[in-house]
């Protein structure tokens, strides 16, 4: 932050949200749109040493986008899945011709794999005839884990969807057996206790009982009438709608704080306000691909595809009404990769499909990669003929290709978030490529051509439950224009709910439309940089230049002693980034609040005392830094009053770390400061290590003489008891009503070398000899004589520089003791020198 009053990010929100309509008094100012051609350029929110948290001084940012996709990006679709290979033909009798229906000799294929634990159903060359049978809602159902359904290829493998009466219905379906609904919790939800703000990735709770680290929970709040009003809805949506949803895995958890860390940032606020929970739910399929192959569907030969004939019993639009090539339903960390539509040979009309093309519903992280879905034969209202449909989060559809359409690619609902669709072309749809209805959050067009196509994010007024703001936080960036779609001017027009931003256009077609008054429920109006200059935007790619920069992230280390930047770090909670004033500019750490943190990735050479350096900057003294290892607080600092949120200060502190590499944590236990750097010094080599004691039970804390010897003369007079030990819970004592000579002694076998042997003791006195000795160990008996004074507190005898040459030891206590005479011994010690 920089130096204005201490105030929280919601009201910074608000004041970027003034601060942008009062802007819209004075000319727009498009910085690229200046620039000669040929000149190199970067978007204003998107500079070369950009992390995320970055925010300008209006409080715009661009959220994250490199969660998207198969494992969160992390790894690749699996070239050879685990398991046997099914053959549909050879083994389970499908024909290849196409002649016969070849539906369930495929889903016996699929089932075997699936009981097995899964495998790839492969599909040799040829055309494959299915049609759901029954009631099933789908020709074929890929429902366990770990199952592909994998042809030779686009061009060869062909499956054939023999049926007309679709209506809802699909030809692949990709959903798990049991129910994994997004709002069908299977616990009792626990409540958030403090609003949630974007890029949080700790969870604030009541309770994290019955929640372990790798878990699946959805992180949800309520379209609330509150909610609904802040969005200008009111008597509009409903709360039907459901709210903002997430689906996340628990990566920490902190049982004395009751916080939950997940492993992608929160897209959109979470208000306390709109019954913001935690909760679970079924287990949805997960390790399921489709590859290699083409759907077709036959062509209905009926009548009635007017726009509103969907809803007409007996017409063609009812009967094939939202059916989809692949509906993916309830799945994570699954993919189709290498999927085409094509044209049946029954087919009169140039037609592919019968209305939708692929759509990807309440699921995370699947990756729709190298596709052409294209030409449904109807393409009315009521949701019809849509080739890419997004309605889950963090998902990624790449290299893929649309034509024809009602809208070729589009967004849907308030759980479809962190989505990503990248270097794809949209050609002639009916309408545009839209963000479609009710608040989508923070999702990407990253690089697409526009062939006859535009994007569109803007107010809807449509719907049974009106559409209305379709999404906010949403980023169009690089777009390549063709030609314009009939009747266009524009290859975006985007006038999102809050902030949005289109960042580069480029082609023949690069016009945007974009400006509102600042009367319009959409002002601020969105950021636009770069229209008809996109070929020089750097990077050129959005969604891999965020994914390479979260690589590098989680890959690299720094070796201490170094000084880190603060923007530097792995993984990060709450925390929004600045130009910095301070000394060697840069960017610095700002909006923190408590229990905000920065993760850091260091290899420590040495283990050892290191001092640790934070540059901090504070108009308060609430702020208050630990350094953390996983749960343990290694250190705790206090932040000062500097003078302001560019006042620098350098505090200083010491904590031990272990040798190796670690992740470290930079956790605000106090709000209300700024962060530049960190810097760790030298280190001081911690002590050595205490010398091991060679001796069995040395405190007696076995309860009995275990490991040690005695001989006696007279009364016994050696006993282990619990009265007053110097440590522990035992203790030797000698003591008898008569005369007595007693010793307790314990022989080792040890390499020959120096050592040195001592006691605790206490003693009433009165003995005629008491001592502790030293023998066989090589030469001569040692001795270390108590006296026969009284020893009122405990006291350590040492016998030291032992030359053990005899490979043996032994040492023990002698006592030669009159009636009454009491000692007490504890803590033996032998140890190597």
């Amino acid at each position: 932050m920089m130096e204005v009053t201490m105030i929280t990010k919601k009201w910074i929100r608000k004041l970027a949200a003034i601060v942008g309509m009062l802007a819209l008094i004075a000319p727009i100012v498009i910085p690229a749109e200046s620039a000669n051609a040929g000149t190199p350029w970067r978007s204003s929110l998107y500079p070369s040493d950009w992390t995320p948290g970055y925010k300008d001084a209006q409080g715009r940012i661009l959220q994250d986008f490199a969660y998207a996709g198969y494992w969160r990006g992390e790894k690749s679709i699996p070239a050879t899945p685990p398991g046997a290979t099914y053959n549909v033909v050879t083994q389970y009798g499908a024909d290849p011709s196409g002649a016969a229906d070849s539906t369930n000799a495929i889903q016996n294929a699929i089932n075997a794999a699936g009981a097995a634990g899964g495998g790839i159903v492969y599909l040799p060359a040829g055309t494959y005839r299915v049609k759901p049978q029954g009631t099933n809602t789908s020709a074929l159902w890929i429902n366990q884990n770990n199952v592909v359904l994998r042809g030779t290829g686009k061009t060869s493998t062909f499956i054939y969807n023999d049926s007309t009466s679709m209506r809802t219905k699909s030809v692949i379906r990709m959903a798990p057996i049991s129910s994994a609904d997004w709002f069908t919790p299977t616990n009792t939800s626990t409540s958030i206790r403090s609003d949630v703000p974007p890029l949080a990735m700790t969870i604030p709770v009541n309770s994290v009982t019955g929640y372990n680290v790798n878990e699946f929970i959805i992180v949800h709040s309520d379209c609330t009438a509150e909610f609904i009003a802040e969005h200008g809805m009111t008597g509009k949506w409903d709360a039907s709608l459901k709210g903002p949803t997430f689906y996340r895995k628990i990566t920490a958890i902190n049982a004395t704080a009751n916080t939950l860390t997940i492993d992608i940032p929160i897209r959109y606020d979470l208000k306390t306000r709109d019954n913001a929970r935690v909760y679970k739910i079924g287990e949805p399929i997960s390790e399921a691909g489709i590859e290699a192959l083409s759907i077709g569907m036959r062509q209905h030969t009926g009548t009635g595809w007017g726009d509103l004939d969907f809803n007409t019993p007996g017409t063609g639009a009812y009967d094939v009404h939202a059916s989809k090539a692949i509906l993916i339903s309830n799945a994570r960390n699954s993919w189709v990769d290498n999927v085409n539509s094509y044209k049946p040979g029954s087919n009169s009309g140039d037609y592919h499909l019968l209305s939708h093309g692929i759509a990807v519903y309440q699921s995370r992280t699947v990756t729709v990669q190298n596709t052409h879905f294209q030409k449904p034969q109807y393409r009315g209202e009521g949701g019809n003929g849509y080739m890419y449909l997004a309605q889950g989060s963090d998902n990624l559809v790449q290299n893929a290709a649309a034509t024809n359409g009602r809208h070729n690619f589009t967004f849907q609902y308030m759980w479809s978030s962190g989505n990503v669709i990248h270097n794809s072309t949209s050609n002639t749809p009916r309408l545009a490529s839209d963000f479609h209805m009710h608040l989508s959050m923070a999702n990407l067009f990253d690089n697409m051509t526009m062939n006859g196509d535009f994007i569109q994010a803007v107010y809807r007024p449509y719907g049974t439950i009106e559409h209305g703001w379709t999404t906010t936080q949403s980023v169009i960036w690089n777009t390549n224009g063709i030609a314009y779609a009939p009747g266009q001017s524009s290859i975006v027009t985007s006038k999102q709910f809050g902030q949005g931003y289109v960042i580069g256009t480029r082609g023949a077609a690069n016009g945007v439309t974009y400006t509102v008054p600042g009367s319009d429920g959409s002002a601020p109006q969105d950021l636009v940089e770069g229209i008809g200059t996109g070929a020089d935007l750097s990077p050129q790619s959005l969604y891999l230049d965020q994914k390479a920069k979260r690589d590098s992230r989680l890959n690299a280390s720094t070796t201490i002693p170094a000084q880190i930047e603060a923007e530097n770090y792995s993984a990060m909670n709450g925390i929004q980034l600045e130009t910095t004033s301070d000394t060697g500019g840069g960017l610095n750490a700002g909006w923190i609040d408590a229990e905000d943190w920065m993760d850091y990735n260091v290899n420590v050479p040495a283990a050892g005392t290191y001092t640790v350096q934070y540059r901090v900057a504070s108009p308060s003294t609430s702020g208050q830094i630990q350094l953390k290892s996983g749960d343990t607080v290694l250190d705790t600092t206090a932040v000062p009053n500097t003078g302001g949120w560019q006042s620098w200060e350098t505090l200083t502190s010491s904590v031990n770390l272990n040798a190796g590499q670690t992740t470290l944590r930079v956790f605000a236990s106090g709000s209300g400061f700024n962060l530049n750097w960190i810097n760790f010094g030298g280190s001081t080599p911690p002590p050595p290590p205490p010398p091991t004691n060679l001796l069995t039970n040395p405190g007696f804390e076995t309860g009995d003489l275990t490991g040690w010897t005695e001989w006696h003369s007279g009364a016994l007079a050696q006993k282990v008891d619990t009265d007053s030990p110097l440590s522990g819970s035992f203790k030797l004592t000698h003591w008898a009503s008569t005369s007595y000579k007693q010793l307790t002694g314990q022989a080792k076998t040890v390499p020959n070398g120096l050592y040195s042997v001592s006691v605790w003791v206490r003693s009433g006195g009165g003995q005629n000899v008491l001592q502790l000795y030293a023998k066989n160990y090589g030469a001569a008996e040692l001795d270390a004589v108590m006296g026969s004074g009284p020893i009122t507190t405990y006291t350590k005898y040492t016998i030291d520089n032992i030359n053990v040459t005899t490979g043996q030891i032994e040492i023990g206590i002698w006592n030669d003791a009159n009636a009454n005479n009491w000692a007490v011994f504890d803590d033996f010690e032998l140890v190597k020198k």
